[in-house]
């Protein structure tokens, strides 16, 4: 993609910064570390590509980088950042993306992703990211051997972008959580997720979403 200023990684970061700063607070006392640096914190491990909140964790020694680049003022511990972001509700990070799709259909990004002159390509895909036999919440999804019978409890997701397939730069779209939603005790499934994450994009992107094609969901 053309370069642009508005489509460098700092101003991409500061508008990544900027909405987690908006994010709603669900601590009510004792907020040692901002929500909006723990978001942040967790953004630059998945941008810094470290393999574990422990491998991040070393980066405190030499804060500079992160404190300049992802402006993240107080940087959390591995345990302090899996303990504030559990529990924050994946909704409330959906306008990150509508921001940063936003500021693409601003700078006309999109026009090169777009497929047979009018259409948009939505590729769909889940993967797991989180799995334990012994760690486990009311969400998560199980998996029962039927040899031993013992419980496997795991959280998955439907991630989804915009691609195209002349080109490999993409326009991720705010994933959906595949497990077990509230008031239920059955294992959620790609499909259900499928479900939700379509009427969220029409919901979120009207203007590029048509009705007809989601009829079939």
């Amino acid at each position: 993609m053309q370069a642009h200023p508005y489509l460098s990684a700092d101003a991409l970061f500061k508008l990544v910064w900027q909405t987690f700063e908006k994010v709603p607070e669900h601590r009510v006392m004792n907020v040692e570390i901002p929500l909006g640096d723990a978001l942040m914190s967790g953004f630059a491990m998945f941008s810094l590509k470290d393999p574990s909140l422990l491998a991040f964790d070393s980066r405190r020694e030499r804060p500079e980088n992160l404190q300049r680049i992802y402006r993240i003022r107080c940087i959390p511990s591995d345990t302090q950042m899996r303990t504030i972001l559990d529990q924050v509700p994946p909704k409330h990070l959906r306008p990150v993306f509508k921001q940063v799709f936003g500021t693409f259909r601003q700078q006309k990004v999109l026009r090169r992703l777009c497929f047979m002159g009018h259409y948009y390509l939505v590729s769909l895909d889940g993967t797991g990211y989180f799995s334990s036999k012994k760690v486990h919440c009311d969400q998560c999804l199980e998996r029962q051997n039927s040899r031993t019978g013992e419980i496997t409890y795991a959280h998955q997701l439907l991630g989804g972008a915009i691609i195209h397939p002349d080109h490999a730069e993409v326009v991720p779209l705010c994933p959906e959580p595949i497990v077990k939603q509230d008031g239920t005790t059955k294992n959620d499934c790609e499909r259900n997720a499928a479900k939700r994450f379509l009427t969220h994009l029409r919901e979120d992107y009207p203007h590029i979403v048509s009705s007809q094609y989601l009829g079939g969901m």
